[in-house]
This record gives structure tokens, C-alpha cells and sequence, in this order.
């Protein structure tokens, strides 16, 4: 019973990306639908659609009175294209197609009369709880007439604040498709809405909106309002109330109700039993519509309000190639992987490793589902692959492209991402005190990162317009971001600080509010694995301990004058030993003026007790190995003799990889075993620098 209005409490869905993963549609994480606001906000701009609105009961009045009740299972009579457009942002929001799959099995079954809980529904209502004869089918045809599995996928942060605005990135013909929109959060708080038939705004706004959380019984409950259903309870947002006694849904076998909140089965709110598990209920026990939900639904389908009466013909179905027979779609594969380091989580973030560090890559095609591979991996080891989710290894320092080719019987799909791997030296590139002022524009360009990680038009930039000491600094154009919390991040080259004593980190930074209230912030964090993961270095600089002047400047673009710097410093004594570290400077826009940046130093006291000052960064990768290693080091000096001995556990010389040569300073890297591969066991790479010996152990398996 009741109107056209509702606010649904729905069943969510936990969702996985692993798309052999078990889909559980049951979860009861549920927030109330926004239908009933946005029909009440269309009733509201255009009274005309109450007239509208009337009119449509009442043909289904006349319509549920004339029916005639037919017991057992019958054929569906009506066949509903449907197109789910996953809007996400490369999160949990990019549903798999085994959930969409499950979320369109889980409504016909619902529709049908088919859900495994329909044992539970009460005896009191069973005889009219309805086998619909509606059913759904994803589209194989876009409106193009090109093969589709009834998925699209659109990646956009409106996922997060979800609303109509969502429905200009991606639309169906709604004439021809039912259109469910999959998003993150709605912006209203709500789970999902539907418009009534004809309330919508425009034709290209009809369908559904539901969040990707909510893929179950949610959907069943939305598209019963997309098929003119009120809840239960009417015309009212607010189940629980006994005013809703004296309201109507329009149907005359749902009994009068108050509208429930929980699962009591035996409850009667208005003086008659509550039919508690019906799915345009808030109950968390939906499971059946009844008889006169059934013709309401169908009269809607009979009707132009909304052009619902054009989805089931049988012209629209051929279009849309859900006719029969209907059969899987085998489409060319619409090309798509994620990517991370081996073990770790999957994403679409370019990746940060040392040499002799793997990645894996997972298919994340759609639009097919891929039976051909073809992987195309520059600087990896393997280069090329044919399985669908490889683990690739990269030797050399670089940065690297990745292509993918999955393909049907129906086509190959292409993606190529270029630049998304950088694989850097295990040998830092400077050692010892360092001091840089960014003069050298060439070092800065070859060996400092800039990272523009949201976009923005104003990244660091090395500029020689001013500066606290020589003729260059960094500098972010602060003044010109206007998205707060925008970041942007300036990496350094790697250091070795194994030769120092008590190291400490020092740099100089100018920057000015544009006014009391600006909450600018400044982050520096260091990495010991080639910039993988990332630990503050010291505490953050933000607001008015950021500011190194007295004021604010408002007037312009801010510039610093001799006396606007300040020098920031941090210990780097809980990192004294590592041989291999970078270091980040990420700022976050917080609506201030500009922020300059100039003499980075690495100071400390050079230690008198190590002996391979001259040898930095001497590793042994990758450890362990299943086939041969390299050896990596760079000579701050040149040496006169250099040998390097491969032992095996007893102390047997197994291979000689250098013997008694000399090498300028630079950086090198030599292979281990270049003629034949190791057997499996423990070894010993001796290092031999002008009778300084260092040792590291290899693991062969």
C-alpha cells in the first residue's frame, strides 16, 4: 500500500575484484533509498505530474481489480534490456563482472519467484506472493549495434558524490535500455533511487542510481519504484508512523502498514497482519512482491509514462540482442590491468622499485572475457608473457611500458601504459656530505622526480628567479592552485649515509600565507626501498609554523627577499647505516601564496671507522635467485685492485667474478655467474677492494 515516494533501507552487497571470488549479496550494511525525495522534488517543480500521477493509479487500480490469479510457475512475458555503467575511481568501486552477473541473477530470481528464501516467506501471505514474469538480460548489443556484455566501466571522482550528474558521463539509450548507474557514495547519503515512470527530468535521466555496496536486494527495490512501486507504507519517507495507516500504495493486497524498520513477522501496525517481507519494505527480511504488485508493475510496462512500454518489444530486444536464443556475448575484449608489487595491493599508481624487484599484473579487461594473452613487458624479465596475471622481474634501472593484448575468438583488445614502472639503482647516487642548491640544471632535470600526483597545472619547478643562496631554487605557484588539498611532490636522488656519523637533514624553505586562515601544508618523508613505501622524516610543517614571514601577502605573486628564509632540520639517526635513500618533499595546497625550497644538505661526520669509504652501495640482487645475480656498487674513488670471489658454503672458491683488476669511480654492475648458473644452495660473494674485504651471502634455489 501507499504512493509514489520512498527512502529505502537496502541490502548491500560485499564485493571483491577477484572475480573467482564467492559474491555475497546478503550483507545487511543498508542505507535508505532517495527515491521518495527525488519524486517529491518532481512533484514539487511540476504539479502538473500529479495529475500525471493520479491518472497512472488509477489505470492501475482498474487494471489489479480486472486481473486474473494464476497459481505455479509461468514463462516471462516481458524481457528487460539492461546496462550497468560502473562509474568508479580505480577502487572497490570497479565492481567485477562476476558481481554484476550475481547482482542481475540475484533480480531475476527475485522476479521470478526463484530466490532460495522464498520457503520463509509467512503462511499468511504465500498464496500471493508472485512469480512476476518479468525478467532481465544484460544488453549484448550497444546502442551503436556493437557487441557488449551489458558493461560499461567509466572512471570519474563523481563516484563519490554521486547524483544526476553522473548520468551525463555515460548514457544508454533509455528508450531502449533500463540504465543502472554503479557508484561509489550517492552525495544525498542515500543507497540508490529511482525515478517513477515519466517523473524524471528528461527521457535521458530515467533508470536507476545505486551504490556499488548495494548490489542485492537494493536493486530488486529500485527497480520496483522504476516499474511504479511506492513502499508499503505510501507516500512518505518515514516508515513507523501512525499517520501512515491512513495512507495507500496504490495496491490492494498489501495490507495497511506503518512502514518496517526490522523482521517481526508477526507485527500488525494498522489492525491487520504487515506483509513485513515484502522487498518495497525497509525490513531486513525482503522476499516476495504480491499479486497486485505484480499487475502495477505490469501496467506500468504497458505504458508510455517514461517510454517503459518500449523496452520489451520484440524489435527492441533483436536491437538490443537480448532475443532469443540468448546466449554469452563473445565480444572483443575492451583492454584493462592493474598492476603492483608482487604480493601487494593492485592499482593503476605508476610503481617504485630497486633492481631485481618484481611486479605482478592482473587482466582487468571488460567487454569479453579473455582466452588470449599477449603481454608485452619493456626491461622485464620475462619481456613477453601469454598467462593471464604474470609476475614480471626488472634487472635494470629504467623506466618501463607495459602492453596488453587479451583477446577472443571475436578480436585482440590493446592497452599500452607508458612510464608506469621505474626501476632504480640498489647504488645510491651520492655518498658522504651533500649539498645541493639545484644550480646544475642538468643533475636536477636527470635526477630529481616531479610528481603532479592530482593534476594540477603548478608541480615544483626549478626556477632562477630567485633563491636563498646561488641563482636557483624550486618553487610551487601556490598562488594559482585552487583546490584545496591539491598535492604535488618533488622526489630527491638516492643517498648513502653509511659513511656518516649522526647525519642530519637540512634544507631551506620561504613561503607566505595568503591569510590567517591558510592551512598549507609540508611533508618530508624518506624511502629505503627505492620510493615503494615512504616514512616521515620529520613532523610536519603546516599553517603558521609553515609561514617564514610575520605576515600574510595577498597582493600578488609572492617572491622572498634575502630574509624570508628559514632552514628546516631533522636527525637522520635512526637511518644512519642505510645505503640506499631518497627523500620527498610533498606539499599540500592549503589556498597560501607561494612555497620556495633551496640547499638541501646532508650533513654529519665522516665516520673514521669505515673502511670502504670508497666502495658505496656494494649489494648482491635479486637474493635469492632461481637463476643467475648481479652484483651492483659504486667506487666514490677509483681502486687499484679489485676481486671478487664467488664461495660456496665450505669455503670453496666456485667462480672468480673480477681478479685483480682496476676501476675508475663510477657505478658498475657485473654479472655473477655469466657462464653457467649456480646450483641451488648458499653462497658467498667476497668483495675485495684494495685488501678491504666486505662479504654478502647469496641464496641460489
Amino acid at each position: 500500500m501507499r504512493c509514489i515516494k520512498c527512502l529505502t533501507l537496502i541490502i548491500s552487497i560485499t564485493l571483491s575484484l577477484n572475480v573467482n571470488s564467492q559474491i555475497d549479496l546478503s550483507n545487511s550494511d543498508r542505507l535508505h533509498c532517495g527515491s521518495a525525495v527525488v519524486n517529491n522534488q518532481r512533484l514539487s517543480e511540476s504539479p502538473n505530474l500529479k495529475k500525471i500521477s493520479d491518472a497512472h493509479n488509477q489505470i492501475a487500480i482498474e487494471n489489479e481489480q480486472n486481473m486474473e490469479f494464476t497459481s505455479g510457475k509461468k514463462a516471462a512475458i516481458y524481457t528487460i534490456p539492461v546496462v550497468y555503467h560502473v562509474i568508479h575511481d580505480n577502487g572497490v568501486g570497479n565492481v567485477s563482472k562476476t558481481a554484476i552477473e550475481a547482482s542481475i541473477k540475484n533480480l531475476n530470481d527475485d522476479f521470478q519467484k526463484l530466490n532460495s528464501d522464498l520457503s520463509d516467506v509467512v503462511s499468511a501471505f504465500i498464496g500471493i506472493a508472485a512469480d512476476c514474469q518479468i525478467q532481465f538480460r544484460l544488453a549484448h548489443l550497444d546502442p551503436n549495434g556493437n557487441c557488449t556484455e551489458g558493461i560499461t566501466r567509466t572512471s570519474s571522482p563523481l563516484t563519490n558524490t554521486a547524483g544526476e550528474n553522473v548520468k551525463s558521463l555515460v548514457n544508454w539509450n533509455t528508450t531502449k535500455y533500463l540504465n543502472i548507474w554503479v557508484v561509489q557514495t550517492l552525495s544525498s547519503g542515500a543507497g540508490g533511487y529511482s525515478y517513477y515512470p515519466g517523473f524524471a527530468p528528461s527521457q535521458n535521466a530515467e533508470g536507476i542510481i545505486i551504490r556499488s555496496a548495494q548490489l542485492g536486494n537494493s536493486v530488486t527495490h529500485e527497480v520496483g519504484h522504476y516499474l511504479n512501486l511506492p513502499h508499503c507504507w505510501g507516500n512518505s519517507n518515514n516508515p513507523g508512523l501512525a499517520g501512515n495507516c491512513n495512507d495507500d500504495d496504490g495496491v490492494a493486497d498489501t495490507p495497511p502498514t506503518i512502514g518496517q524498520v526490522s523482521c517481526n513477522t508477526a507485527y500488525s501496525s494498522c489492525s491487520s497482519l504487515d506483509n513485513v517481507q515484502n522487498y518495497m519494505e525497509y525490513s531486513f527480511c525482503e522476499r516476495m512482491f504480491t499479486e497486485g504488485q505484480k499487475s502495477r508493475m505490469h501496467t506500468a510496462l504497458n505504458q508510455s509514462w517514461g517510454s517503459r512500454n518500449t523496452l520489451w518489444t520484440g524489435s527492441n530486444l533483436l536491437a538490443t540482442g537480448t532475443d532469443d536464443p540468448y546466449n554469452p556475448a563473445v565480444c572483443v575484449p575492451i583492454a584493462g590491468f592493474k598492476y603492483g608489487l608482487s604480493g601487494g595491493l593492485y592499482g593503476l599508481n605508476p610503481v617504485f622499485i630497486c633492481e631485481g624487484e618484481s611486479v605482478s599484473f592482473n587482466d582487468d579487461s571488460y567487454d569479453a572475457t579473455p582466452t588470449i594473452f599477449d603481454w608485452v613487458f619493456t626491461g622485464g624479465t620475462p619481456n613477453i608473457s601469454n598467462v593471464q596475471n604474470p609476475t614480471i622481474v626488472y634487472n635494470s634501472a629504467g623506466v618501463y611500458d607495459v602492453t596488453h593484448q587479451p583477446g577472443t575468438a571475436a578480436g585482440i583488445g590493446n592497452e599500452t601504459k607508458n612510464g608506469i614502472i621505474t626501476v632504480t639503482s640498489v647504488t645510491a647516487d651520492y655518498s658522504g656530505i651533500i649539498v645541493d642548491g639545484f644550480e646544475n640544471s642538468t643533475n636536477f632535470n636527470n635526477e630529481w622526480r616531479i610528481e603532479n600526483l592530482d593534476g594540477g597545472g603548478q608541480p615544483f619547478t626549478r626556477i632562477t628567479t630567485s633563491a636563498a643562496t646561488g641563482a636557483a631554487s624550486v618553487r610551487i605557484m601556490n598562488r594559482f592552485i585552487s583546490v584545496v588539498g591539491e598535492r604535488h611532490e618533488l622526489v630527491t636522488p638516492s643517498y648513502d649515509l653509511s659513511s656518516l656519523a649522526n647525519p642530519i637533514f637540512n634544507f631551506k624553505v620561504a613561503f607566505a600565507r595568503r591569510s590567517s586562515s591558510n592551512n598549507d601544508r609540508l611533508l618530508v618523508w624518506y624511502s629505503l626501498d627505492c620510493g615503494s613505501s615512504w616514512s616521515l622524516a620529520m613532523a610536519p610543517m603546516q599553517g603558521s609554523a609553515l609561514s617564514t614571514i610575520g605576515s600574510t601577502f595577498n597582493n600578488g605573486v609572492w617572491i622572498p627577499g634575502t630574509n624570508d628564509w628559514d632552514i628546516k632540520s631533522g636527525s637522520l639517526n635512526s637511518i644512519t647505516n642505510e645505503t640506499n635513500v631518497r627523500f620527498k618533499f610533498a606539499f599540500d595546497s592549503g589556498g597560501g601564496n607561494n612555497l620556495y625550497i633551496d640547499d638541501i644538505n646532508i650533513d654529519g661526520t665522516l665516520s673514521t671507522e669505515d673502511k670502504f669509504k670508497n666502495v658505496v652501495g656494494f649489494s648482491v640482487y635479486p637474493n635469492p635467485t632461481s637463476s643467475s645475480a648481479k652484483i651492483s656498487f659504486n667506487l666514490v674513488q677509483g681502486i687499484d685492485n679489485l676481486t671478487i670471489k664467488v664461495r660456496n658454503a665450505v669455503g670453496q672458491i666456485v667462480t672468480d667474478v673480477i681478479s685483480g683488476e682496476s676501476f675508475n669511480a663510477g657505478k658498475y654492475t657485473l654479472n655473477v655467474d655469466q657462464e653457467k648458473k649456480l646450483s641451488s644452495g648458499l653462497y658467498f660473494i667476497e668483495f675485495n677492494a684494495d685488501d678491504k674485504i666486505q662479504v654478502q651471502k647469496l641464496i641460489v634455489r
